[in-house]
């Protein structure tokens, strides 16, 4: 066979492996795709519909994109664990999402499955990592920043609490979660009080007084682990 047509078909046969692989990476469940799916557990809805849902619900312990949204959601047709219709309301169209009896069982394994590890990703808490290389001032306005942050996130879950609910007979449930994400910006605003003090001993530079700081939150810490159920 002529080297060009060895070529020809290496090529060929290369194109067709990366077309294979993408496609398997489009199909592949991620973590967004079972969040869209819970989503259409509860009830139809439109792409549009749906990013507004997570903003509204998903975005105080899983945030994502608009457009991360809508690509779930055409993965979750390719996997058939929804439908896709199109509707028409005057010139507007739209496209409807359903889940499918394939999509709940899929569901369901997800959610007997064990969980990844939780992880906490902040630039305010970055910025407090690497605070040494800069000045009080600029510590100090973190702080505040992760204080504001977490009193307006305070103020929002509890206007939701008095608020109606659209699912309400998921409030039982919908409450651990709630609970969850409430007291941990409860302990957001909690540190930065404490923060704010720890700060005043540093601006001070009494040496002792700082090493005795760093001590007491040392030990406070390894006492939080002590008092693990072993």
């Amino acid at each position: 066979m002529p080297p060009s047509r060895i070529l020809h078909y290496a090529v060929f046969e290369y194109t067709a492996l990366c077309s294979i692989v993408n496609r398997m990476r489009e199909t592949k469940p991620t973590h967004t795709s079972y969040a869209v799916l819970g989503l259409l557990a509860l009830r139809s809805w439109t792409t549009y519909e749906l990013a507004r849902q997570s903003e509204r619900s998903l975005r105080w312990f899983f945030p994502r994109a608009e457009r991360a949204v809508y690509q779930e959601a055409k993965r979750l047709v390719a996997l058939r664990w929804a439908r896709a219709k199109k509707t028409s309301t005057g010139r507007r169209t739209s496209t409807v999402y359903r889940i499918t009896p394939a999509g709940q069982q899929a569901l369901r394994n997800w959610l007997a499955e064990p969980s990844e590890p939780t992880q906490i990703e902040s630039e305010a808490a970055l910025k407090v990592f690497f605070a040494d290389q800069a000045g009080i001032t600029e510590l100090r306005a973190t702080i505040t920043g992760i204080r504001d942050d977490a009193a307006n996130a305070l103020q929002r879950l509890g206007a939701m609490a008095d608020g109606e609910y659209e699912f309400a007979e998921r409030n039982a449930t919908n409450v651990l979660s709630m609970r969850l994400i409430t007291d941990l910006h409860e302990t957001l605003y909690r540190w930065a009080d404490w923060a704010d003090t720890a700060v005043d001993v540093l601006e001070k530079a009494d040496q002792r007084a700082v090493q005795r700081q760093t001590q007491d939150a040392l030990q406070a810490i390894s006492t939080t682990r002590a008092a693990l159920p072993q």
